[in-house]
C-alpha cells in the first residue's frame, strides 16, 4: 500500500510541476539583418555592427559576417535595438509577445552629426593657412 500511495504521490508532483512550467512565459528571441543602402540603391548588409537591446532586460551583441544578429532569452516585453556602425545609426522599437520570437530589419541611415572639429580637420586648417600665407607672399 505504502508503494502505491508513493507511486500516486510522485505522479501528482511531476503532473504539478509540468503545469507549473506550462504557465510561465516562455522566452523569446529576436533575430534580424543589419543593413544599408549601398552606393547603387540596393540594401547593403553591414557585418560587425554593434547591437545593443534594451527593454525588460539588456543584451549586446553585434552582426555577423552576413549582417545577420540574434538576441535569446527574452522575456515578453517592449524593446528597443540601437545599432551604430562608423557614421551610421539605427533605433526601432520591437514588441516580443509570449508564444512568437521577432524578426526585424535594422535599416542604418547617416547618423547625426555631433561636431563640426576633429583633430584631423584642424590639422588640415593649418595646414591650409600655411599654405595661403606661402602662396600670397610669392
Amino acid at each position: 500500500m505504502r508503494t502505491v500511495v508513493g507511486i500516486a504521490l510522485a505522479i501528482v508532483l511531476l503532473l504539478g510541476l509540468g503545469i507549473g512550467e506550462g504557465s510561465s512565459p516562455a522566452l523569446r528571441s529576436i533575430t534580424g539583418d543589419v543593413l544599408t543602402k549601398g552606393r547603387n540603391g540596393k540594401p547593403a548588409v553591414l557585418p560587425g555592427a554593434p547591437i545593443v537591446l534594451r527593454g525588460p532586460i539588456k543584451k549586446e551583441t553585434e552582426s555577423d559576417t552576413q549582417g545577420a544578429f540574434a538576441i535569446d532569452g527574452l522575456p515578453p516585453g517592449a524593446y528597443e535595438i540601437d545599432a551604430n556602425a562608423p557614421g551610421l545609426y539605427a533605433a526601432l522599437a520591437v514588441e516580443v509577445s509570449a508564444g512568437t520570437s521577432s524578426t526585424v530589419p535594422v535599416e542604418m541611415n547617416v547618423g547625426a552629426v555631433t561636431g563640426t572639429t576633429s583633430p584631423q580637420l584642424t590639422g588640415l586648417k593649418a595646414m591650409h593657412c600655411a599654405f595661403s600665407r606661402k602662396v600670397h607672399h610669392a
